[in-house]
């Protein structure tokens, strides 16, 4: 069996997997943004695998469409393959299909638990719509965050793959098709809903976090707006105007919430697109 596979950072240990079980990987594609395929280049070079960030057009993979022993291995690509000519195409999707298809699942999951799981479909012209071949549900505890969810995510996409691939023949012809009457679809994230407004309380500001934490809540911060990582969220009764800096030194800077303070770690933080700010009439701390 060959392999081209499609992905980013996001189960980068099902492409190890494919290499501990030695099959041949030909080619890798990438979604070289925002530094979200730095560890799947890294271990393209360690193990001399060639990579690209190239399109996927039928010219580029002409050699291995409608290939017998060429299997396309599809997980967290953000291009569309050309479906009609591939002989064998699987997709990794975080979530239990047809309940949360879309581009990413797992912000939504935390407010949807019921969705939480790991499905590997065969890939069609519609999203995530095609049969199953293999999938199980995992579940959501009280804390968890976006970061918990891609862990639980990524090792259970690795354990049903194997599965899938020492019994592939047998599972890929008798596939199951998606309920449409089940299915759901989610979004790519607005930028509005990952940013958290200083008049929230500490139960929403630690909600965002949960839900956007990994990659980062969007905060406004002397006129402009920033993405944060490294936040601690505190209840507190006080007086302070809410948005008011109540502490500041050179490492973290606190600001005052509706029911608690935020605590900031300076270095974390990262300027985001001033005009969005504008966009979305937000306020900024005092």
């Amino acid at each position: 069996m060959k392999i081209v596979y499609f992905g980013s950072d996001l189960f980068s240990n099902c492409l190890s997997l494919l290499i501990k079980i030695r099959l041949n990987i030909e080619l890798v594609f990438i979604n070289d943004v925002q530094e979200n395929a730095s560890f799947i280049k890294r271990i393209c070079r360690t193990h001399n695998i060639v990579y690209s960030t190239e399109r996927p057009s039928v010219v580029t993979l002409k050699e291995y469409l409608n290939d017998e022993q060429t299997v396309f291995v599809v997980a967290d690509y953000g291009y569309k393959l050309p479906i009609n000519e591939i002989k064998y195409a699987i997709n990794i999707h975080p979530s239990l299909l047809p309940k949360s298809r879309g581009p990413t699942p797992l912000t939504y999951i935390i407010d949807n638990p019921e969705n939480a799981g790991v499905s590997i479909h065969k890939l069609t012209e519609k999203l995530d719509a095609g049969s199953i071949l293999i999938q199980e549900k995992f579940e959501v505890e009280d804390n968890e965050t976006i970061s918990s969810l891609m862990v639980k995510s990524q090792l259970l996409a690795e354990t049903l793959l194997e599965e899938l691939l020492n019994n592939f023949n047998e599972l890929y012809n008798n596939a199951t098709p998606q309920l449409e009457k089940l299915a759901s679809f989610q979004s790519l994230p607005p930028v509005k809903r990952r940013f958290v407004n200083w008049d929230q309380n500490t139960t929403q500001f630690s909600h965002a976090l949960r839900q956007y934490g990994h990659f980062g809540i969007l905060i406004s911060l002397d006129n402009a707006l920033y993405i944060a990582n490294d936040v601690e969220v505190t209840t507190f009764s006080h007086d302070f105007t809410c948005g008011s800096v109540i502490f500041e030194d050179a490492l973290i800077k606190s600001i005052a919430i509706n029911d608690g303070y935020v605590v900031l770690s300076k270095r974390s933080l990262r300027l985001y697109e001033s005009r969005v700010l504008r966009k979305l009439r937000i306020s900024p701390a005092i």
